[in-house]
């Protein structure tokens, strides 16, 4: 009877054991296939679902409309939405946010229960050489530490959705600085057709000119030489302006045949008005930062909670001397030689870091944003001026010397110079609204989106 009795108690044991076992994961295998990817990735475009999804909810969540209207092609701020959705780098960044959501979900969880046993024979002659004993041990979290460990896996997964937040406004900015030298790759393309078609109308000239005897042949010459090099120019600017064309697919996520028309113009807003306190509540790499801050917070409150032992309990059943015993189990550990020293040693180290980290964030920005505002403002006059006196003399002058050239009185070198100075400060002022647009998005990258995009209330929500 006393067998049978002990048969059973194994038995429950290892049910219960099973019982455990059958709730793990079990793994298979996820092969990726990459030629149902490739093939996935030619067929995405900006009217996909995904995209139009975004834009309701960001209408929503700024109570203003956020237009997708594809039908005229897809304009800047447009394109935004489709890298929000479709950018290699921002998908990477909320997988690996998920992967904190995995912890944050998990963590603080007891410790399993603990089976013991012990089987022991007496080396003297006895009825009952065989001593057994089993135990079940429970570790109760007398010390907090799994309260600890959930809100630094909450602040963990906070930052990893923060980053996430910075990483999309950086490939927001990176795609309006795409597209800015997109659309200027475009302007010098149409300006340089422009000037080969007007050059063409002077070689005309030109050529009845010298026909007629009344301009030398090694006049006419020099503008061939300069319509075929700037023939020449506009096969490179070709090749430029397509380059900078398929990076503007790279940031958004689509294939290089992707069949959208872009539209080609880009308007930065620059807000005057934001002071440098505005970086506390609108800049992601502070937000970054700060979010780091707590989880080193959270680290140090955990390595010193760890100083403190948790209490395993539990009960077990033994057979000695052929009689059945009742075993009450505990185990202690007392905190006299080690107390985790190392851990809280290096907890505070690394919360100093960390707080290095956020202060030395808040001046570099600042001292950043301080430098983009003056190139901004560069850029803006170098702009205005070339507009409003240059551009305008130098048609001028380009009018008054084709007009004496349709008379037949050409000056070759004068005419010459007045149509490519003409082209030069055209392609100067391409540039310099390049570089206006390239210090407004610099400006704004470093001010931040609006406060109501920031993530404090879903980063909050994670650490609880």
């Amino acid at each position: 009877m006393t067998h049978v009795w002990t048969t059973c108690r194994a038995a429950a044991a290892l049910n219960l054991l099973g019982a455990g076992l059958s709730g793990c994961a079990s793994y298979s295998a996820r092969p990726v296939d990459l030629h149902a990817h490739r093939a996935a990735w030619a067929e995405r475009t900006p009217e996909s679902p995904d995209v139009r999804l975004l834009a309701e909810e960001l209408s929503k969540a700024s109570g203003e409309p956020v237009s997708l209207d594809l039908a005229d092609g897809l304009s800047a701020a447009e394109a935004e939405l489709v890298a929000l959705v479709y950018n290699p780098e921002l998908r990477v960044a909320r997988l690996r946010a998920g992967v904190a959501r995995a912890t944050a979900d998990n963590a603080g969880r007891w410790e399993d229960p603990v089976l013991g046993g012990e089987v022991t024979r007496f080396l003297q002659s006895t009825a009952n050489p065989w001593m057994l004993a089993t135990t079940l041990g429970l570790t109760l979290p007398v010390s907090g530490r799994l309260g600890i460990e959930r809100q630094r896996a909450g602040a963990e997964h906070a930052t990893a959705i923060t980053r996430v937040f910075e990483q999309e406004w950086t490939v927001r900015n990176e795609l309006r600085r795409a597209w800015a030298r997109w659309s200027a790759a475009e302007q010098k393309a149409r300006v340089t057709r422009e000037y080969l078609a007007s050059l063409e109308g002077l070689v005309g000239i030109v050529d009845r000119l010298e026909q007629a005897g009344e301009l030398p042949t090694i006049d006419a010459r020099f503008f061939k030489i300069e319509h075929s090099m700037r023939r020449n120019e506009l096969v490179q600017m070709e090749a430029m302006r397509r380059e900078a064309e398929l990076m503007v697919r790279q940031v958004m996520g689509l294939s290089p045949g992707a069949p959208v028309t872009l539209l080609p113009g880009l308007s930065p807003d620059v807000d005057a008005s934001l002071s440098p306190e505005h970086l506390l509540e609108r800049s992601p790499a502070l937000a970054v930062a700060q979010a780091e801050y707590e989880v080193a917070e959270k680290s140090l409150e955990l390595e010193v909670r760890r100083q403190y032992p948790d209490l395993m309990v539990g009960p077990g059943y033994g057979r000695e001397e052929g009689m059945d015993q009742a075993i009450g189990m505990f185990q202690l550990p007392l905190p006299l030689w080690n107390r985790n020293r190392e851990g809280v040693a290096r907890a505070e180290a690394e919360r100093e870091v960390a707080r290095a980290m956020l202060e030395t964030t808040l001046e570099r920005v600042e001292s950043q944003l301080a430098q983009a505002r003056v190139s901004y403002e560069a850029a803006l006059a170098r702009r205005e001026t070339l507009e409003r006196e240059i551009v305008p003399l130098v048609d001028e002058q380009f009018a008054a010397s084709r007009r004496v050239a349709e008379l037949g009185e050409v000056n070759t070198l004068s005419l010459l110079e007045a149509v490519s100075r003409q082209q030069e400060v055209r392609m100067a002022l391409i540039e310099a609204k390049l570089e206006e647009w390239l210090a407004a998005i610099r400006v704004s990258e470093l001010t931040g989106p609006a406060a109501a995009a920031h993530p404090s209330g879903t980063a909050k929500e994670a650490q609880q």
